[in-house]
């Protein structure tokens, strides 16, 4: 035993243990393969295209989500647009509706300024002053734009 202990150091002791554990351990991790390769028969051109046929599958299936969103992106457009169009032409009815209290306004104004003239004070005075510290009030007020 010590002319074999003279022969081989303790280091290549363990180089040969780290060797045969690598081994052992390859051979744990591709013997199922391997063993499932032989006993099926299936090469390793089979696996590639059966790897092949599930990456296919798997883009169609993306494809398919891909296009479903393009739906929704193109109906949500169509949406965006029409709420636009609508908001347009709110702004139109809105300016159109300041445009018509102004001229109700001044005729308003008109109107108890004719009363006035034919004698009617008392309350016509009134509105008159609410009216024009009402305007006062709003000519002065930030816009709201």
């Amino acid at each position: 035993m010590d002319k074999i202990a003279d022969l081989i150091t303790a280091d290549q002791v363990l180089q040969w243990i780290i060797i045969a554990a690598l081994i052992a351990y390859f051979i744990y991790k591709e013997y199922p393969e391997f063993k499932r390769r032989v006993s099926s028969g299936v090469t390793k051109e089979q696996t590639e295209e059966a790897h092949d046929a599930d990456t296919d599958k798997r883009l169609a299936a993306i494809e398919k989500r891909l296009d479903r969103i393009d739906e929704k992106l193109q109906a949500d457009y169509i949406s965006l647009g029409t709420l636009q169009r609508e908001e347009n032409r709110d702004k139109l009815l809105f300016k159109e509706s300041l445009e018509e209290r102004e001229i109700i306004m001044r005729a308003l104004l008109g109107v108890i300024g004719g009363l006035q003239e034919l004698g009617a004070n008392g309350p016509t005075k009134d509105a008159q002053s609410e009216i024009m510290d009402y305007l006062a009030k709003r000519a002065h007020a930030p816009s709201e734009d």
